[in-house]
C-alpha cells in the first residue's frame, strides 16, 4: 500500500509542484485561487499523512512542504477581502471541505495549521457570505452551482466556528439538511450553544468589486421570510464558473422561490468551459447567456464580460432578530441596494 501510495499519487503530487511537463498540475501552478487547489492540496497531504512515519523515500516529506506551501499562497485565498467566494455559491462547499480537511489533518497530526487559517485573514469571513447566500427556500445559486452535493457538506463551518472563535458559524450548520455527516463528528464541539441568529442582522452588503452582492429578508428563521438577494461585480475571474448576470437576484416569499436560478448547464456540452471572453461558446449556452438570468436583457445581447463592476449604493437601518424564533420586522425597518448597470450594457 506504501508503494502504490509513493508510486501513483504523492510521487506524481511532488513532480506537479516541481513543473511537470504533462501539465496535469495545472491547478498549482496557475494560481488557482479555488476548489481544484483546495481539493488537491487536501487529498495530497492527507494521503502523505498517513504514511509520513512509514517511508523511508523522504516523499511524503516533499509533499508536505511543497503542499502547505502552495495551500498558503492560493488555497487558503478561496475567500475575497468580504468573504465571498469567487466560484460561485455551491463551488464554495467543494473549496472549504478541502481547506479544512487539509487544515485539520494537520493539526491532529502535526499540531499545526502551519499558517493555513491565518495567511488569508479574511477567510474567516465566509462564514458570514455561507448565511447570508441561504434564502429563507434555498441558496443563491447564480452561476455553476456544481454537482448534487453527495460528497460535501457545509460542515467546514463547523470547523470555523471553532478555530476562529465565531459560534455562530457552528451553530447555523448544525441546522442545515446537510449537518447529518461524518465531518461534523470530526468537528462537533458540545459546549456551543445558544441561537445563531440572535443579534443578527437581517442584511449585508458585500463589497468586493469583484463579487458584490447583497443579501436582505424579513426573518432568519421563518419559512416564509422575505428574501432578496441581488449581485453585481464583474464577470470574469470566477474560473469560467460565472454567469452574464450583472443584476441578477432571487426572492423568496410565503415558503416560495418566486424568482430562481437555472443553475449549471451540461458540463460535457462543447466549449461550455472554454473561457471568459466575449466571443465564448459558453455564452452561447441560454443559462449562462444574460437572457437566462433575472436581468435586464437589451436588444437580446449578452453584457459585456469587460464591464467594469457596478457602482453600487446601499443603505440598512441595521436591524437584527433577536433570541426569539418569532421576529416582526419594525416598521423602520429598511434596507437598499442601486446598482449603476450602465457599463455592463455598453453604450446602450
Amino acid at each position: 500500500m506504501r508503494f502504490t501510495m509513493i508510486e501513483y499519487c504523492l510521487g506524481p503530487g511532488v513532480s506537479v509542484y516541481e513543473g511537470d511537463p504533462r501539465g496535469i498540475g495545472w491547478w498549482a501552478t496557475q494560481g488557482i485561487r479555488g476548489n481544484w487547489n483546495c481539493v488537491c492540496n487536501g487529498g495530497l497531504t492527507m494521503a502523505a499523512l498517513a504514511i509520513l512515519g512509514d517511508d523511508t523515500t523522504g516523499t511524503a516529506v516533499s509533499l508536505l512542504n511543497n503542499a502547505i506551501q502552495n495551500a498558503n499562497q492560493n488555497c487558503a485565498f478561496i475567500s475575497s477581502s468580504d468573504g465571498t467566494h469567487n466560484e460561485t455559491a455551491n463551488y464554495m462547499y467543494f473549496a472549504v471541505t478541502g481547506h479544512a480537511e487539509m487544515t485539520s489533518s494537520l493539526m491532529t497530526a502535526a499540531g499545526s495549521p502551519f499558517g493555513l487559517l491565518t495567511s488569508n485573514p479574511p477567510l474567516k469571513l465566509i462564514g458570514e457570505y455561507f448565511m447570508y447566500v441561504h434564502g429563507a427556500t434555498s441558496m443563491f445559486e447564480y452561476g455553476d452551482h456544481g454537482p448534487n452535493k453527495f460528497s460535501t457538506t457545509g460542515n467546514a463551518m463547523i470547523f470555523y466556528g471553532s478555530q476562529y472563535n465565531v459560534p455562530q458559524y457552528s451553530l447555523f450548520q448544525r441546522d442545515r439538511a446537510d449537518a447529518a455527516e461524518p465531518h461534523s463528528i470530526f468537528w462537533y464541539d458540545p459546549t456551543v450553544s445558544g441561537a445563531f441568529w440572535d443579534g443578527l442582522s437581517l442584511d449585508y452588503q458585500f463589497n468586493n468589486t469583484g463579487d458584490q452582492w447583497v443579501s436582505m429578508r424579513s426573518s432568519w428563521t421563518d419559512i416564509n421570510a422575505l428574501y432578496v438577494a441581488i449581485k453585481g461585480g464583474k464577470l470574469q475571474g470566477h474560473q469560467t464558473h460565472g454567469d452574464l448576470d450583472c443584476g441578477d437576484f432571487v426572492l423568496d416569499a410565503l415558503g416560495t422561490r418566486w424568482f430562481g436560478e437555472l443553475g449549471s448547464g451540461d458540463y460535457l456540452s462543447t466549449g461550455y468551459f472554454e473561457s471568459e471572453a466575449q466571443d465564448s461558446r459558453r455564452w452561447l449556452y441560454y443559462r449562462k447567456r444574460t437572457e437566462g438570468q433575472n436581468a435586464i436583457l437589451i436588444n437580446q445581447q449578452n453584457q459585456l464580460v469587460t464591464a467594469d463592476p457596478p457602482a453600487m449604493t446601499y443603505g440598512s437601518s441595521g436591524t437584527a432578530q433577536g433570541s426569539s424564533t418569532v421576529f416582526n420586522v419594525p416598521s423602520d425597518s429598511t434596507a437598499f441596494v442601486v446598482f449603476d448597470l450602465t457599463s455592463a450594457y455598453g453604450n446602450v
